[in-house]
Formats: C-alpha cells, structure tokens, sequence
C-alpha cells in the first residue's frame, strides 16, 4: 500500500528513477484498481438496467457516476505516465519510450520487459538508484 500511495504523491513528478521491485507492486496495483473499476462499471449497468432504467434520476446518477470515473482515470494517468517516465529513467532510458507502452499489441509486450528489466547500478544521467 505504500508503493501506492508513494507513486499518486509522485503523480506530477517526471524526474528520478523507479526500481523494477517498485514499479512491479505499482503495476499490480493498477491491474488491481483496473479491475474494480470495471466491476463497479458492470454493477452499476446491472443496477441502472434493472432498476431505473427510465428514471431521469438515475440517468443523472449514472452520469455522475461515469463523470467522476472520467476524472480519475485522468488523474490516474498522469500517474501511469509518471511511473512509466521514471521507471524508464532506472533502464537509463529517454522516458519518451513510455508512448511505446500505449501502443496496440506491442504496449503488454513491453510493459512486460519493464517489468523484467533490472535498473542500472549505480548513478546514471538521471539520479542515483531509488
């Protein structure tokens, strides 16, 4: 949990490295938040479809509720970035290689190896190992 909150206090920081043991509970964290979302994404389609599915309220409600989704997935992103800028600064990496990590069918293939990779020893050109 620390790993957690440590990365979302980082959110807006693109300098510095992450350890490979760092960056692995980060991204098992966001599989994890990944997942609940998507559930409650699934139970609050069952609940407008069986419930209110012609009610204006809970048309306002699955709208807020999709709004607030919206939100932090953008917050969470730049979260995502971050880590994934920080982590490649370990690789001694331009953190320019994240894009690769958000393109179709190549993205899982290479959050793999970052997940795989050991960081350089030592300082590199962008800090002394976290």
């Amino acid at each position: 949990m620390s790993v957690l909150i440590e990365q979302l206090k980082q959110s807006f920081k693109y300098t510095g490295r992450l350890s490979v043991s760092d960056f692995r509970i980060w991204s098992a964290w966001v599989v994890l938040i990944f997942i609940l979302t998507y559930l409650a994404h699934v139970g609050v389609m069952y609940l407008f479809y069986k419930y209110g599915g012609s009610s204006i309220s809970a048309a306002t409600c699955l709208y807020a509720f999709y709004a607030a989704l919206f939100v932090g997935y953008i917050f969470f992103l730049c979260a995502i970035v971050s880590a994934l800028v920080r982590r490649h600064h370990d690789i001694d990496r331009n953190g320019w290689f994240s894009v690769l990590c958000f393109l179709p069918y190549i993205g899982v293939g290479y959050w793999i190896y970052l997940l795989c990779a050991k960081g350089t020893q030592g300082p590199n050109a962008y800090g002394p190992p976290a």
